[in-house]
C-alpha cells in the first residue's frame, strides 16, 4: 500500500547536487545526515524525522557517581532502592569530597535494606563495593532478598452504626491482603484507602480506622494485621433547595443526579455541582450544608446559583480547504423562559459553503442528556460545477451519553440546484432518519488508543411529501492505536449505499461524493464520483473510502505524518474503481485538538500537489 507513496515521494527527497556533512548534534540510528537540501526537497526532513528521530539536546554532564544495583529485584524494587540512596541524590554537576563520599557510601547498605521493607523483605543479604575509574566513583550494590515476610493473619472489624452495612462488609471481603500473601506495605495502605473511600461514598462521612496494628516478627518472617473501621454516623442527603427563580426548580431537580435519601458523600456533592454547572444556565454553583444540623441523619443542602449572562455572542474567522475562507457569527439566548428553553443562531458566510440558521432546544430532564431540538437552516454550496441552495427544517429527539449519542428525527428538505449548464432543478422531500455514534477513547481530544463508530439511516416515501422514494445507510469508523510514546497508527473508513430507482431523482445533498480533507486527500472537495458527458461530477448512489496514516511525534507539540487514502463514489459497487492519494503532513497538538497541514497528490492522475488544512479533535 505504501509502495506507491514511497515511489511518489522519492524524487522530492534527493537531488544530485546534495552534499553530505557531519551534523553538529547527535543522530540516533543514522549518520551522516543530509543537511543541504534544495527547496524542492522540503518533505525529506519530515519523513526522516518520522523514520529515525533526531536528538538535538546537549550531551548530559558526566556523572560524578555511578550506582549499579543488581540481584533478584524487579524494576519497582530497584527504583525504590535508588530513590532511597543518598548516593543517587548527588548532583551530576558536583563532585563530592572523599569524606562526603565515604559518609554517603557507609549508609548505602542500611538505605537499601530500608527500601526493601515495603515489599516484605526484612532480612536481605546486601554487599557493596566501590572503585574509582577515570575520576568517576563506581558503586556496586548486590542484593539477595532471601525469604520474605508472609501475612499469617488478617482481621478487619466494623464498629459504629455501619457495622452491619452490606456494602462495607462486601468491601472488607475484597480487601487486597490475604493470609498467605507476601507482606506489601503499599498494597496494605491502598486497601485501607479503598475502605475509607467506600465508606465515604456510602454516607459515612466521619469513618476512620481505630486501634490498627500490624505486628511483624522478623525472625519468624510473619506479619499479623488487625484493623478496626469505625464508621461513625450514617448521613443521607436531605431536602435540596435552590436560591434562584430564573429556572424552574422541578427542572433543576431533574438535572441533578443526587436526590433526597441518597448517601451523603463528597462524590455526590461533586456530581451535584458539576451537573448544574454543565447545564449552561449558571456561572457559579456553590453548596451550603452542615452535618451538625442533620435531622434523623438527613443533611439539608442549599444550592447557591449565580446565573450566567442571558445573552452570549461569538465571532470567528477561519479557513478550510473544502470551504474556503469563512467567518462565523453566533448568538445564544440562555433564558427563553423558566423551563430552560434556549435559542442558538449562527451565520457562517464562506467562500464555497455557507449557512444561516438556528436551533431552539427544549430540555427533557437533564438538557445535557435529553432534549427536543427544532432546527431551521439555509445552506449554500458551490463545488466543482454544482451549485446548491438548500432549506431544511428538522425536529429531533437527541440523546447524549458518556459512551456516545443518538437521535431520531424528521427533516423537511427543499433544495434548488444546478449542475454544469443544465437548468435549475428543485426537489422537496420529507426525510425521517436515525443517526448515532458510539466511541471508546482514553482521550477524545488527543487520543492514544480509541475507536468511534457512526451510523446514519434515512429515507423517504414518494406518497408522503416527497418527490421520490429512497432508503440510504452510511457507516463510518475511525480508530487510533499508539504502539509507543512516539508512534500512532490512524485508520478510518466509510461505506454507504442507497436503494433508489434513480439516484439523480435525489438532490445533490443526498448523493455520495468522495475527495477532500476528510475523504481522499490529493483530490479536491467532492471531485470523485460518476460524471456526465461534459465531465461534471454528478454524485453516486454508493460510497467506499478508507485511509491509513502513520504519525510520529517530532518535538514539543509537533508531529509529522505520512498517509495513504483511497475511495470512490459510484453507481455500481460490483464494478468499482478506487481513486488513491498519498502524501505527508505536519500536526500541531493543542488543547482543542490538532491543526493539520497536509500535502497530497492523486496517484492515478497527472494532477498537481494539493494542500489540505483541517482543525479538530482526534475522535
Amino acid at each position: 500500500m505504501f509502495l506507491p507513496l514511497l515511489r511518489l515521494l522519492a524524487p522530492l527527497f534527493f537531488s544530485p547536487k546534495q552534499k553530505r556533512a557531519t551534523p553538529p548534534f547527535k543522530v540516533r540510528h543514522l549518520s551522516p545526515l543530509l543537511v543541504r537540501l534544495p527547496f524542492s526537497g522540503w518533505l525529506f526532513p519530515a519523513i526522516l524525522l518520522l523514520a529515525v528521530g533526531i536528538d538535538v539536546r546537549p550531551a548530559a554532564a558526566q556523572q560524578a557517581i555511578v550506582v549499579d544495583i543488581s540481584g533478584d529485584l524487579n524494576e519497582q524494587q530497584i527504583q525504590n532502592v535508588r530513590s532511597h540512596l543518598s548516593l543517587s541524590r548527588v548532583s551530576d554537576s558536583e563532585t563530592p569530597s572523599e569524606a562526603v563520599f565515604n559518609r554517603l557510601y557507609a549508609k548505602a547498605r542500611q538505605e537499601t535494606a530500608k527500601a526493601l521493607e515495603p515489599f516484605g523483605y526484612y532480612s536481605p543479604d546486601i554487599t557493596t563495593a566501590q572503585h574509582l575509574e577515570n575520576g568517576i566513583r563506581h558503586v556496586e550494590i548486590k542484593v539477595a532478598k532471601e525469604l520474605p515476610v508472609m501475612v499469617t493473619e488478617v482481621i478487619i472489624a466494623l464498629s459504629g452504626p455501619g457495622e452491619r452495612d452490606a456494602l462495607l462488609t462486601e468491601a472488607i471481603q475484597r480487601f487486597p491482603v490475604h493470609q498467605g500473601d507476601v507482606l506489601n506495605h503499599q498494597v496494605y495502605e491502598n486497601g485501607k484507602d479503598q475502605l475509607i473511600t467506600i465508606a465515604l461514598e456510602n454516607g459515612y462521612h466521619r469513618a476512620a480506622f481505630r486501634n490498627n496494628r500490624v505486628e511483624i516478627n522478623k525472625k519468624a518472617r510473619s506479619a499479623s494485621m488487625r484493623l478496626n473501621l469505625d464508621t461513625g454516623p450514617h448521613y443521607l442527603v436531605g431536602p435540596i433547595t435552590f436560591d434562584t427563580d430564573i429556572i424552574d426548580h422541578d427542572l433543576l431537580r431533574r438535572i441533578s443526579p443526587v436526590h433526597e435519601g441518597d448517601p451523603f458523600s463528597p462524590k455526590a456533592l461533586t456530581r451535584l455541582r458539576q451537573s448544574l454547572f454543565n447545564a449552561g444556565y449558571f456561572k457559579t454553583v456553590d453548596l451550603e450544608y452542615d452535618l451538625d444540623h442533620a435531622a434523623a441523619g438527613k443533611v439539608p443542602i442549599k444550592v447557591l446559583l449565580t446565573p450566567n449572562l442571558p445573552h452570549k455572542y461569538g465571532i470567528g474567522l477561519g479557513y478550510g480547504t473544502d470551504t474556503g475562507a469563512r467567518g462565523t457569527l453566533e448568538y445564544t439566548n440562555r433564558y427563553i423562559n423558566r423551563f430552560g428553553h434556549q435559542l442558538e443562531m449562527q451565520i457562517q458566510p464562506a467562500q464555497w459553503k455557507g449557512s444561516f440558521g438556528g436551533t431552539y432546544t427544549i430540555p427533557i430532564g437533564d438538557p445535557r442528556k435529553d432534549r427536543i431540538a427544532l432546527t431551521g437552516r439555509y445552506e449554500t454550496e458551490d463545488f466543482d460545477s454544482t451549485d446548491t441552495r438548500t432549506l431544511n427544517a428538522t425536529i429531533s429527539h437527541d440523546h447524549f451519553r458518556e459512551w456516545g449519542e443518538y437521535s431520531t428525527y424528521v427533516q423537511f428538505l427543499d433544495e434548488r440546484y444546478s449542475i454544469g449548464s443544465e437548468a435549475t432543478s428543485q426537489k422537496s422531500l420529507m426525510v425521517p432518519g436515525f443517526k448515532g455514534s458510539v466511541f471508546w477513547a482514553d482521550d477524545r481530544i488527543t487520543t492514544k488508543r480509541g475507536i468511534r463508530f457512526s451510523a446514519t439511516v434515512i429515507g423517504s416515501e414518494k406518497n408522503m411529501l416527497a418527490n421520490t422514494s429512497f432508503l440510504q445507510s452510511t457507516l463510518r469508523t475511525k480508530a487510533i492505536y499508539s504502539f509507543s510514546d512516539q508512534w500512532r497508527l490512524l485508520g478510518r473508513g466509510e461505506i454507504g449505499a442507497t436503494l433508489v430507482n434513480d439516484i439523480y431523482a435525489l438532490p445533490p445533498t443526498l448523493r455520495y461524493y468522495a475527495g477532500g480533507d476528510q475523504s481522499v486527500r490529493g483530490y479536491g472537495y467532492k471531485k470523485i464520483g460518476p460524471t456526465d458527458a461534459h465531465g461534471n461530477v454528478l454524485g453516486g448512489k454508493d460510497l467506499l473510502t478508507y485511509s491509513v496514516e502513520l504519525e510520529r511525534t517530532l518535538f514539543d507539540a509537533w508531529s509529522g505524518a505520512i498517509f495513504y487514502d483511497s475511495g470512490t463514489a459510484t453507481n455500481d459497487l460490483s464494478n468499482i474503481s478506487l481513486h488513491s492519494g498519498a502524501g505527508a503532513g505536519v500536526r500541531w497538538n493543542g488543547v482543542f485538538g490538532q491543526i493539520r497541514l497536509d500535502v497530497a497528490k492523486a496517484l492515478d492522475e497527472g494532477r498537481t500537489w494539493r494542500i489540505h488544512f483541517t482543525i479538530g479533535a482526534d475522535l
